[in-house]
C-alpha cells in the first residue's frame, strides 16, 4: 500500500492531464493538502518534486498533453514552495525547484517555438524567485547556466569567455549532469532575453525597499553585461549567431540600458563599466566591420541598425538621445553612416537596399524629431529651376498621364506641392528623396513617370546662398540636406538607383529626367556631383542598350542620348585644368578596361570622352585652383597621370571597337580616340614602340592613302613643340632600324626562338607602316636605305651561326616591302593604271620611292644570296637526338612548337627568313630591273626547291623537324616563284629538262615533291602536332605549284604558247591526294587545300581545251567524294570566314564540272553531288547570313551561264526567293575591306550578271533574293536577243519556276493564308514571292496564260494586306497588258459579279484603270470603252476605301483620256458627253475629291509598265521605299491612311460638340425625372416603332431616317403570347424562389440587392456570359438571365467568374421565349429597357432609370432583334467618340450596370 505523500502525488498527476489550464493547479493542491491530514506542503513538496522525471528529455515529451502535464507539475511545486515557512528550506527548495524542474523544462519540454508556453514557464519560474527574492540564487543557476551554453555554443576561447561574468559565477553543486546537454544557442538566448524583459518589468514595479530589491537590480546590470558582451562577440562570428543576437538578445539590451546610464560590474578588485552610448559606437563598429565583407554581412548590419532603430523608435529614444546628457557617441553626426546608408540604398541585392531604406526612414524619423526645428536653414526659393519642358501644363496632358497625376496624388505625391513652396528646408528635402526613393522600390512606372520629373524639379528649385558653400558649424545630420554638395549625394543615389531600376521604361525616364537638366545654369552644382557616380554608375547607366533606341538606324551610329551626355560632359570639365581634366579622360576611358561595353555603350563611353576635351585653351585654369573643387568633391585630388597611362587606356578603347565589326561605327570611335590623343597628348613625349603599338589598333584603311584619319594623325605626329632634333617622332622613327637590329635580347644570349621572331616581325611591321604614315622627304628615307645598305654588305662578314642580327635585318626588310606593296594595291584598288607621277604619298612620288629602294635591294642582293646559301646548309645537317627543352616538353597547348634545341632552333629560323627574305626581294626587283643579281637569285630559289624535294629525311625527330623547316621555307620560295615572270622559268625548265621527249615540264617535279613530302608525313618520325603543320606546308607549297600559269615566249610581239606543265594523270592523282586529305585538313590549311581543287579543276579543263567534260576523268563518285569531303571540310570550320566559304564555293561548284548534267541529276543513288551539296549549303546558308550571300551570288553567275541546269534547282532557287534573315552580319562588309584573302577569293567566284545593281544590297538579307531577280531577268534579255544557245530550255524553266511560285502562293499552308499580322514572317514572305513572280511576268506565254490568270484570280480574292496586294496587282497589269484581249474577257465578268469583295474590287478597278491608261494606242480607246463603264457603279459604292479608290482612278483615266475621245454628233452621244463631262469636272473640282489626290500625289503615277516587272523597278525604283523588305507604299494604303485622317478630324470635331452640349446643358439646369424620361419614351414608341441603327455622327438627319424606315410589324396572337406566359410561369417562379431563399438567408444582402435584372439571354460566347456574372455579382443585380444554366458548368466559365455564379440569382429562359418573360416582368411593374443604338435611343448619360429596371442585351454582333425592340420601354445607348462603332456585349452591359448603380446610390 503506498504512503500517504505517495497516494497524493498520484492524484496530483492525474489532475495534470485533466486540467486545462494551469491557473487551476494551486486550487486542486489546496484541495488535496486539505483532504490529507498526514501530508504537510513540505512532504507533498518534496514527493512532487522527486516524482518529477529527470529523464523525460529522453522519452522526448512531443504531445501536447505531455507538455501541459509537465507545465501544471511545475505550478504545484512552485505553489507548494510559497507555503514553505522557514527561510532555509525555502532557499533550498528554490533551489532544487531551479534545477530539476525548470531547468529540465527549457532544457527539453519547452521550446521558443511554443512562445505561450515559454512565457508562462519564465514567468513561474520568476514569480517563484522573487516569491522567495532569492534573486542571487536564479543568477548563480539559470542565468550562469544559459551563459555557459552560450559561450560552449559559439565556441569562446578562454580570453573571450572572462569578460563575461557569468560564466564565472558557478553554484557550487552545479548537477554534472547537466554539463551534458546544455542549451542549444537559440534556447539559451531565448531563456536569457526573456528572464531580462521579465526582471526590467518587475524591477520597475517593486519599490528599492523591498528585501531582494538590490539583488535584482545587480542581477539586472550583471545580466545586461553579459548579455552586451555576447551580442559582440556573436556579430563577430557566423551568420547564424549574428542572426540570434539581432532577433533576440540586442532589443532586449538596449531596453536595458534605457533605465542606467551605465552598468558597472566588478572582476575582482577590477571595476568595469558599460555605457549606453559605450555599447552603441561598439555595435556601430561591429556594422563598420560586417559592410565590406559581402553582400550577407551587409543585410546582417542593416538588420542590426533596424533592431536598434525599432528600439527607439517603439519609445526607447533614451537609449541613444540620452536627454540631460552629455553624449559621448552620437551616430546621427558620424558621416560614416550616411555612406553606408548611401551604398546600401543602390546595393544590387533587393533585400539589402529595403533594410537600408527602412534604417534611413526610422533614423530620420528619430533624429528629427530630437534635433526639433532645423537651425541650418540656407536656402532660398528663386525662379524655377532650368529642365525644359520637364512640366506639362494640364492641357497637354494625355489621359495615361492624368490619371497616374490622380493616382500618385492619392498615395500622398501631392501633399507637399500644397502650399506652393519649394522645398525650404531640410526636412522638405528629405521628404522628397523618400517619396522619389520609394517610388522607384516599390510603385508603378506610371507613378514614377507622373512624379519624379516634378520633384526633382522641386529639389532644383532650391538654390543656396553664395556663403554658404563653405559652411560647416552644422552637424553631419544637418548638413545631409543642407548643402549642395550633399543634396547632389543624395540625389546621385537616386540616379543609380533608377539607373539600374528593373523596368526599362523607368531606366529610360530617370536617364533623359538626368541629362534634360540645364548642367550650364547650375555649373557651381555641376562640379560638385561626386565624382564617383560620374565615373561609375553613371557610364553603366549609358551603356544601358534601352536609352539608345535611334542609334545605328540609317546608319547613323548616334543617338540622342550620346548627345545630350556629351552635352553634360562638355559642362561638367568646363572649368577644370588640364591635369584635371586629363585625370578625368583618363578615369573614363578606363571603364573600358573594367567593363563590357555594347555597341551603343562604347560608342557613348568614346563619346564622352571626346567631349571632355572640347574646351577652348581659355578654359583651362591653374591646376591648382581647381584642384581644391576635386578634393572637395572626392575627398582627395588625383593623381597625376602621364601621357603613357593616358595613351594605354586610349588604346585599350580603341581595341574594344573591333568587336564590333562595322567599319563606319570603327571609323567614328576611332575619330574620337584620335582627337583625345590630338587634344591631350604630345606624340613626342611617348616612347616609340607605345607610339606604334597605339597606331597598329587603328584600322590600316583610315590611315592609309586618303583614308580619313591620315591627315588627323599626321597633324598629331608633326606637333610642333620644343625638344631636340633627335627627339623627333621623324628622328626616331629613322633611328628605328638601327636600335632594332642592333637591340640584343638579353646579355649574353643570342639564341631566340618562334615567339621571339613573331613579335619582332610584328613590331617592325608597325614601325614600317608608321614610317610610310609619317615621311614627308626623300632624305629621310634614303637614310634607311643607307642603312639597309650599309648592313647588307656586312652580311658577307656575317656568319650563320644562329646569331640574331642578320634575321632582324632581314625582318626589316621583308617588313617595309610587304608594306610598299600594300600601298601599292591599294592605290591600283583605286585607280586601274599608276601612270608615273600620278600618285604620291606624303608628298613622295610612290613610282620613284619604289625605284630608289629597289636599287639599294639591288645593291646587297648578291650579298644576301650568299648568305642564305650559307643559312641553308642547317636543313641538311645529320644531327643526332637531343634532350628538348622543358618548356617544349611540359606544352599543353597553344601553337605547335619546333622539337628542337634553342641553338638549332635560331639557326632553322635564321635559314627560313634568309630565303623568304631572297624570295621577297627577287620578286620585288624583279618588275623594275632584271639583271643578272635577280636572274642568279630566282635560279638559287629553284635549286632551293630542288634540294628540298630530292633530300632524303634522316630517320630521326630532330632530321624530320629540319625537313618540315625546309618546306617551310619552300612554301615561300613557291610564293614567289608562282608570280614570277615566264623567262625566268623557261630559262630554268630548259637548263634542267633532262627527258627531251618528256611532254610535261612538272610532272615530274610535282611528282617528286608529293613522293617526298608524303613519305614525311607517313613515316611516323614527327608528332601528330607537328604532321599537322607539315601539311599546312604542304598545300601552300602544293597551291604556288598548281598556279604556275603557262608560259610564254615575250619575242617581240608575237606569243607562244608552250605544251601544258602537267599531265592530265599528274593532277588526278593531285586531286585524289587532295580528297583524301580532305576531312582530316586544319583550318589553317583549308584556303590552300581548296585552292588546289580550284587550279586541278582549272587546268584538267584547259587540257582538255574544247572536249567535252566527261574526257576529263572525274567520274560521278570521285565528285560525290569531292563534295561530301568538302562539306565535312566545311562543317569542321569554327568561324564561318568569308574566304573559306568563297573558296569552298569556287571549288566544288567550279564552272568547268558545273556545265555536266549528270553532276546534278537525281537517280537512285539519290542526288547528284553537286545537287547534294547546293542543297545541304543552302539549308545551312538559313542559319548563316554570309554563307547564303555568297551561294547566291555564285549559284546566280552559274546559273546563268548554265541555263540548262536551272530545272534541277526549282526548291533552292524557292528558298533563295523566300529568303530573310533577322541577322546583320555587319563583319562581312568588314572582313571584305580589311582581308585581302576575303576579296581574293570572292573574286574568283561566279559574278552577278548585274554587279553595280546587286551590289547595293551585299551587306543586306534582301540579297539572296535579288541576286535570283537579275539572274531570270538578265535571262530573259538574253532569251529575248537570242544571245544563247539553250532559249528553248531557258525559256522552260523560267515558266517552271513562275508556275512553281504561283503553285506556292496559291495552295502553300503559309503563303495562302488571309489572316496575317503586319510585318509578321508570313507578310514577310508573301512579300517575297510575290515580288518573284512580278519579275517573271515575261516568262509568260500562250501556253501557260489560263493557268497564270487562274492561280492570279484566286489571290486576289483572298484577303491580303496593301503591301503584298499591289504586286498582284502589278503583275496582273503587266499580264493583261501582254495579252490585250484578256481583259476585257476577264475583267468585265469580275466587274458585274456583285457578290464580288470590296477589297478585290478595288483592285480589279485599278488593274483595269492602269490597263486603260498605258495600252497601246490601237486598243487603248477600245479598253476604254470597254472597261470603263463597268467601273463607274463603283463611284457611288457605300464602302468607303472603293469608293474613293475609283473616284481617284476614273479621275486619272479621263483627265488624261478625254481629249483623245470624238464621239458621234448625235443626241444620244451629246447626252453622254455631257454626262462624262459633269462627272469629270465634279472630281476635278470638288474639294474632297481635290483632298485626296492632294494626298496621294505622285503615288499614282509611280506605275511604269516597262520598269515595274523588272529588279530595279521592285527593289528600288518607286518613291517612298520603306525598310521592310524595299516595298514602296501603295496607293490603297494612301487611300486607306487619308480617309482615316478626316474620320480623326470627324471624331475630334464630334467630341469637342458633345463637350459643348453638354456643359450647355450643365449650365441651363434640364434634368428630367427617370420617371417623366421614361414614359415619354414609351409614349413616343407606342406613336412610331423603334429599330435597330448604328450610331452616326450627325443626328440632323434622325427624323428625316426615322421617316423612312418606319413600318408595321406583326402581332403576335393573344393565344400564342398566353401559352408562352404559362410555359414561363414555372421558371419565374423559380426565380422567385431562389431570390427568396437568399434573401432570407442574409437580411443584409436583401437590404442591399438592386432590383435590377440582366437578360442575356441572346449572348452566346462564354466569357461574354463569364463577364456578365462577375459584373452583376458585384453590383448586386436582382438576378441574370441565360438562355442555357449549362453554361455555369463551363470551365472556361468558372476560370472568368470566379464563383460569381454562386452568389447569383441565374435564370434560364430560352431565346424563342424572351418575349414572353419581358412582357411578364412588365406586368410586375419593371422597366424593360434595352441597350442598343436605335433612331430613337437616348444617351445613356441623360437616361434615368427607373427603380425596378429589366435591363435587355442584344447579340455579340447583330444587337437586339427588331421584335424584340418594339416592346421594349426605351432604349439607352452609349455615346462614342471613336471610329469603331460598337462595343463588346460585356463591356456595354457593364457600363449600363455601373450607370443604374450609380444613380440609385445617389438618390439614396
Amino acid at each position: 500500500m503506498a504512503s500517504p505523500p505517495e497516494r497524493e502525488v498520484a492524484a496530483l498527476e492525474s489532475c495534470f492531464r485533466a486540467l486545462s489550464a494551469a491557473d487551476a493547479v494551486p486550487a486542486v493542491v489546496d484541495c488535496v493538502l486539505a483532504s490529507s491530514a498526514s501530508s504537510s506542503p513540505s512532504q507533498l513538496f518534496h514527493a512532487l518534486l522527486r516524482s518529477f522525471p529527470p529523464s523525460q528529455r529522453e522519452q522526448g515529451l512531443q504531445a501536447q498533453s505531455d507538455r501541459h502535464a509537465a507545465i501544471c507539475h511545475a505550478a504545484a511545486l512552485r505553489h507548494l514552495l510559497a507555503q514553505l515557512d522557514s527561510p532555509p528550506k525555502v532557499r533550498e527548495a528554490l533551489r532544487l525547484l531551479l534545477w530539476r524542474v525548470f531547468l529540465p523544462l527549457l532544457q527539453d519540454i519547452i521550446e521558443p517555438t511554443h512562445p505561450a508556453h515559454f512565457d508562462l514557464v519564465i514567468e513561474m519560474m520568476c514569480n517563484a524567485v522573487s516569491d522567495t527574492g532569492c534573486w542571487d540564487l536564479l543568477g548563480a543557476t539559470i542565468v550562469s547556466f544559459c551563459i555557459r551554453s552560450s559561450v560552449v555554443a559559439m565556441g569562446l576561447s578562454a580570453a573571450d569567455a572572462n569578460s563575461i561574468l557569468y560564466q564565472s559565477i558557478m553554484e557550487a553543486d552545479f548537477p554534472a549532469e547537466t554539463l551534458s546537454c546544455l542549451l542549444p544557442l537559440s534556447n539559451s538566448s531565448s531563456v536569457l532575453a526573456s528572464l531580462l524583459v521579465d526582471m526590467l518589468e518587475r524591477r520597475r514595479t517593486i519599490p528599492t525597499s523591498q528585501e531582494g530589491a538590490a539583488d535584482l537590480a545587480a542581477l539586472v546590470q550583471n545580466l545586461t553585461w553579459d548579455l552586451a558582451k555576447l551580442v559582440l562577440k556573436m556579430f563577430t562570428h557566423a551568420q547564424e549567431y549574428r542572426s540570434c543576437a539581432t532577433r533576440v538578445l540586442l532589443q532586449p539590451v538596449l531596453i536595458s540600458l534605457t533605465d542606467v546610464s551605465s552598468v558597472t560590474v566588478s572582476f575582482g578588485a577590477v571595476q568595469h563599466k558599460l555605457s549606453r552610448f559605450g555599447f552603441l559606437e561598439c555595435i556601430w563598429n561591429s556594422c563598420i566591420s560586417l559592410f565590406p565583407l559581402g553582400p550577407g554581412e551587409r543585410l546582417d548590419a542593416y538588420r542590426i541598425l533596424s533592431v536598434y532603430f525599432s528600439t527607439l523608435k517603439s519609445g526607447h529614444q533614451a537609449a541613444v538621445l540620452g536627454v540631460g546628457i552629455v553624449q559621448e557617441f552620437d551616430l546621427k553626426n558620424v558621416s560614416e553612416f550616411w555612406d553606408e546608408l548611401r551604398r546600401g540604398l543602390v546595393d544590387k541585392d533587393s533585400l539589402v537596399r529595403k533594410q537600408a531604406f527602412y534604417v534611413l526612414t526610422i533614423s530620420l524619423s528619430i533624429f528629427t524629431s530630437s534635433s526639433g526645428n532645423d537651425s541650418c536653414q540656407h536656402f532660398s526659393s528663386r525662379s524655377p529651376a532650368a529642365l525644359p519642358a520637364q512640366i506639362k501644363a494640364n492641357a497637354g496632358e494625355t489621359k495615361r498621364e492624368r490619371w497616374a497625376n490622380k493616382e500618385a496624388k492619392s498615395l500622398g505625391v501631392g501633399e507637399m506641392d500644397q502650399s506652393g513652396e519649394n522645398c525650404s528646408n531640410g526636412q522638405d528635402r528629405w521628404k522628397v528623396f523618400l517619396l522619389l526613393y520609394e517610388m522607384l522600390q516599390e510603385y508603378g512606372t506610371h507613378l514614377v513617370e507622373a512624379a519624379w520629373t516634378h520633384h526633382v524639379v522641386r529639389l532644383f528649385e532650391c538654390t543656396l546662398q553664395n556663403d554658404y558653400l563653405n559652411h560647416t558649424s552644422c552637424g553631419a545630420f544637418h548638413a545631409q540636406m543642407e548643402s549642395w554638395e550633399r543634396i547632389l549625394y543624395w540625389m546621385a543615389v537616386l540616379w543609380e538607383r533608377g539607373f539600374s531600376h528593373e523596368n526599362p521604361q523607368v531606366r529610360c525616364l530617370v536617364m533623359q529626367s538626368f541629362l534634360d537638366i540645364a548642367w550650364e545654369r547650375y555649373k557651381v552644382c555641376t562640379h560638385i556631383i561626386p565624382r564617383g557616380f560620374v565615373l561609375g554608375p553613371l557610364i553603366r547607366g549609358l551603356n544601358d542598350v534601352v536609352h539608345h533606341k535611334d542609334f545605328g538606324i540609317g546608319g547613323a551610329y548616334s543617338s540622342k542620348t550620346i548627345k545630350d551626355a556629351q552635352r553634360f560632359f562638355r559642362t561638367y570639365t568646363h572649368n577644370l585644368a588640364r591635369c584635371d581634366r586629363i585625370h578625368l579622360v583618363w578615369s573614363l576611358a578606363s571603364a573600358a578596361k573594367q567593363d563590357s561595353f555594347g555597341r551603343a555603350g562604347l560608342m557613348t563611353l568614346a563619346s564622352c570622352v571626346a567631349s571632355c576635351t572640347r574646351q577652348s585653351e581659355t578654359n583651362d585654369v591653374p591646376c591648382a585652383i581647381s584642384g581644391k573643387a576635386v578634393t572637395k568633391c572626392d575627398g582627395c585630388v588625383p593623381t597625376e597621370v602621364r601621357p603613357t597611362d593616358l595613351l594605354d587606356v586610349l588604346w585599350i578603347l580603341s581595341e574594344r571597337s573591333k568587336q564590333h565589326f562595322n567599319p563606319k561605327y570603327r571609323l567614328k570611335v576611332c575619330e574620337q580616340v584620335i582627337q583625345v590623343a590630338t587634344s591631350l597628348i604630345n606624340a613626342t613625349e611617348i616612347p616609340l614602340n607605345q607610339l606604334l603599338h597605339f597606331i597598329a589598333t587603328i584600322p590600316r584603311e583610315f590611315t592609309d592613302y586618303i583614308g580619313p584619319l591620315r591627315v588627323v594623325v599626321q597633324k598629331w605626329f608633326f606637333q610642333k613643340e620644343e625638344c631636340s632634333p633627335g627627339d623627333t617622332l621623324l628622328s626616331k622613327l629613322i633611328d628605328f632600324s638601327a636600335t632594332f637590329v642592333s637591340q640584343k635580347r638579353n646579355e649574353g644570349s643570342n639564341v631566340f626562338d618562334d615567339e621571339d621572331v613573331d613579335a619582332w616581325e610584328a613590331e617592325a611591321r608597325r614601325w614600317a607602316r608608321t614610317l610610310l604614315l609619317v615621311t614627308e622627304e626623300e632624305e629621310h628615307l634614303k637614310r634607311i636605305f643607307r642603312f639597309l645598305e650599309a648592313y647588307g654588305y656586312k652580311l658577307s662578314e656575317q656568319c650563320p651561326s644562329g646569331d640574331f642580327i642578320p634575321i632582324k635585318f632581314f625582318i626589316i626588310v621583308l617588313s617595309f616591302i610587304e608594306e610598299l606593296e600594300l600601298r601599292q594595291r591599294k592605290l591600283v584598288c583605286r585607280s586601274n593604271t599608276i601612270l608615273r607621277g600620278s600618285d604620291t604619298l606624303n608628298g613622295l612620288v610612290l613610282d620613284d620611292l619604289n625605284k630608289m629602294f629597289t636599287e639599294s635591294l639591288l645593291l646587297i642582293l648578291e650579298n644576301m644570296v650568299a648568305f642564305s646559301k650559307l643559312s641553308c646548309s642547317i636543313f641538311w645537317l645529320d644531327v643526332d637526338n637531343k634532350d628538348l627543352p622543358p618548356s617544349i616538353k611540359g606544352k599543353l597547348g597553344g601553337p605547335s612548337q619546333r622539337r628542337l634545341a634553342t641553338s638549332i632552333t635560331s639557326s632553322v629560323l635564321q635559314g627560313i627568313w634568309s630565303m623568304r627574305c631572297v624570295s621577297s626581294v627577287a620578286s620585288w626587283c624583279n618588275p623594275y630591273n632584271s639583271d643578272d643579281s635577280v636572274s642568279s637569285a630566282f635560279s638559287v630559289l629553284w635549286d632551293f626547291y630542288l634540294n628540298v624535294t630530292h633530300h632524303s629525311t634522316i630517320a630521326n625527330e630532330i632530321g624530320a623537324e629540319l625537313h618540315l623547316a625546309a618546306y617551310e621555307a619552300l612554301a615561300y620560295v613557291l610564293a614567289v616563284l608562282s608570280t614570277a615572270s615566264s623567262t625566268q622559268f623557261l630559262d630554268f625548265v630548259e637548263a634542267k629538262q633532262t627527258d627531251q621527249a618528256h611532254k610535261f615540264s612538272l610532272d615530274i617535279l610535282v611528282t617528286t615533291f608529293l613522293d617526298n613530302i608524303n613519305h614525311l608525313l607517313t613515316e611516323g618520325t614527327l608528332t601528330r602536332s607537328r604532321r599537322a603543320v607539315l601539311m599546312t606546308w604542304k598545300w601552300l607549297c602544293m597551291d604556288s605549284l598548281l598556279s604556275i600559269s603557262s608560259c610564254y615566249s615575250d619575242n617581240e610581239s608575237q606569243m607562244k604558247r608552250l605544251e601544258p606543265l602537267f599531265s592530265d594523270s599528274t593532277l588526278r592523282c593531285i586531286f585524289l591526294d587532295i580528297i583524301e586529305s580532305l576531312e582530316n585538313t586544319g583550318e589553317n590549311s583549308v584556303l590552300s587545300i581548296l585552292r588546289c581543287v580550284r587550279s586541278v579543276l582549272r587546268l584538267l579543263h584547259l587540257n582538255e581545251g574544247n572536249t567535252i567534260f566527261s574526257s576529263l576523268g572525274i567520274s560521278y563518285e570521285m565528285m560525290m567524294q569531292l563534295a561530301k569531303s568538302s562539306w565535312i571540310l566545311h562543317l569542321n570550320c569554327n568561324k564561318r570566314r568569308v574566304a573559306p566559304i568563297a573558296a569552298l564555293l569556287s571549288a566544288v561548284l567550279h564552272p568547268a564540272i558545273f556545265c555536266n548534267l549528270e553532276m546534278h541529276q537525281t537517280n537512285e543513288k539519290g542526288p547528284g553531288p553537286l545537287k547534294w551539296f547546293v542543297e545541304n549549303l543552302l539549308n545551312e546558308g538559313s542559319k548563316s547570313p554570309r554563307t547564303i550571300r555568297l551561294a547566291a551570288l555564285h549559284l546566280s553567275g552559274l546559273w546563268l551561264m548554265y541555263p540548262k541546269t536551272l530545272r534541277f534547282y526549282m526548291e533552292e532557287l524557292k528558298l533563295l526567293s523566300l529568303y530573310g534573315s533577322v541577322a546583320f552580319d555587319e563583319d562581312f562588309e568588314a572582313e571584305l575591306s580589311e582581308n585581302h584573302e576575303a576579296r581574293f577569293e570572292v573574286s574568283m567566284l561566279a559574278q552577278s550578271p548585274d554587279r553595280e545593281f546587286t551590289e547595293v544590297f551585299i551587306n543586306t538579307e534582301l540579297y539572296a533574293r535579288v541576286s535570283v531577280a537579275v539572274l531570270f531577268h538578265q535571262l530573259w534579255k538574253q532569251i529575248k536577243e537570242h544571245s544563247i544557245l539553250e532559249t528553248e530550255e531557258a525559256l522552260e524553266c523560267g515558266k517552271l519556276f513562275l508556275l512553281e511560285l504561283l503553285d506556292s502562293a496559291v495552295n502553300s499552308k503559309d503563303l495562302s493564308k488571309e489572316l496575317y499580322k503586319k510585318y509578321s514572317s508570313v507578310h514577310r514572305r508573301k512579300v517575297r514571292v510575290w515580288q518573284m513572280i512580278c519579275v517573271l511576268s515575261h516568262y509568260v506565254e500562250d501556253d501557260i496564260v489560263g493557268e497564270v490568270t487562274s492561280s492570279i484570280h484566286i489571290c486576289l480574292y483572298r484577303n491580303n494586306l496593301p503591301a503584298v496586294r499591289q504586286y498582284l496587282e502589278t503583275f496582273a497589269i503587266l499580264l493583261y497588258l501582254k495579252f490585250p484581249t484578256l481583259a476585257e474577257e476577264q475583267l468585265i465578268p469580275i466587274f458585274h459579279d456583285k457578290g464580288m469583295r470590296q477589297q478585290a474590287l478595288s483592285s480589279y478597278v485599278f488593274i483595269a484603270a492602269n490597263v486603260i491608261l498605258h495600252s497601246r494606242q490601237s486598243v487603248q480607246i477600245y479598253h476604254l470603252n470597254q472597261l470603263l463603264p463597268p467601273i463607274l457603279p463603283f463611284l457611288t459604292s457605300h464602302h468607303h476605301s472603293l469608293r474613293g479608290f475609283t473616284q481617284l482612278l476614273v479621275h486619272s483615266v479621263l483627265s488624261r483620256l478625254w481629249p483623245t475621245l470624238h464621239p458621234e454628233t448625235s443626241e444620244d452621244a451629246v447626252f453622254e458627253r455631257r454626262c462624262f463631262q459633269e462627272l469629270k469636272d465634279y472630281l476635278a473640282e470638288n474639294s474632297d475629291c481635290v483632298r485626296l489626290r492632294v494626298s496621294i500625289e505622285g503615288f499614282l503615277d509611280v506605275f511604269d509598265p516597262n520598269a515595274s516587272g523588272t529588279p530595279p523597278g521592285i527593289f528600288s525604283a518607286r518613291p517612298e521605299v520603306s525598310d521592310f523588305e524595299c516595298v514602296p507604299v501603295s496607293v490603297m494604303e494612301r487611300v486607306i491612311e487619308f480617309l482615316n485622317d478626316v474620320r480623326e478630324d470627324l471624331r475630334q470635331a464630334i467630341a469637342n460638340d458633345t463637350v459643348t452640349i453638354k456643359n450647355e446643358d450643365l449650365a441651363v439646369g434640364e434634368h428630367h425625372k427617370s420617371d417623366e424620361s421614361v414614359s415619354e419614351m414609351v409614349k413616343t414608341g407606342q406613336e412610331v416603332l423603334d429599330f435597330q441603327k448604328k450610331i452616326t455622327p450627325h443626328r440632323g438627319d434622325s427624323e428625316q431616317a426615322l421617316n423612312l424606315n418606319t413600318r408595321g410589324h406583326s402581332g403576335v396572337g393573344d393565344e400564342y403570347i398566353s401559352r408562352i406566359i404559362s410555359e414561363m410561369e414555372e421558371d419565374d417562379q423559380v426565380f422567385d424562389l431562389a431570390l427568396e431563399a437568399r434573401l432570407h438567408a442574409a437580411e443584409t444582402i436583401k437590404q442591399s440587392r438592386q432590383e435590377l435584372i440582366v437578360v442575356a439571354s441572346l449572348v452566346e460566347r462564354i466569357p461574354n456570359l463569364a463577364g456578365l456574372t462577375r459584373t452583376c455579382e458585384v453590383f448586386r443585380a436582382a438576378g441574370l438571365v441565360v438562355a442555357d444554366k449549362s453554361v455555369l458548368q463551363d470551365k472556361q466559365f468558372r476560370l472568368i467568374s470566379v464563383t460569381a455564379e454562386k452568389w447569383l440569382p441565374v435564370t434560364e429562359v430560352p431565346v424563342d421565349s424572351v418575349k414572353a418573360y419581358l412582357e411578364r416582368k412588365r406586368g410586375d411593374g419593371y422597366s424593360v429597357i434595352g441597350l442598343e443604338q436605335t433612331a430613337n435611343s437616348m444617351p445613356l448619360d441623360r437616361f434615368g432609370f427607373p427603380d425596378r429596371t429589366v435591363l435587355v442585351l442584344g447579340r455579340e454582333k447583330e444587337g437586339i432583334p427588331v421584335d424584340i425592340i418594339h416592346i421594349l420601354d426605351a432604349c439607352v445607348e452609349i455615346p462614342q467618340l471613336g471610329v469603331v462603332r460598337s462595343l463588346n456585349v460585356h463591356v456595354s452591359g457593364a457600363i449600363a450596370v455601373w450607370e443604374y448603380t450609380r444613380q440609385q446610390r445617389n438618390q439614396r
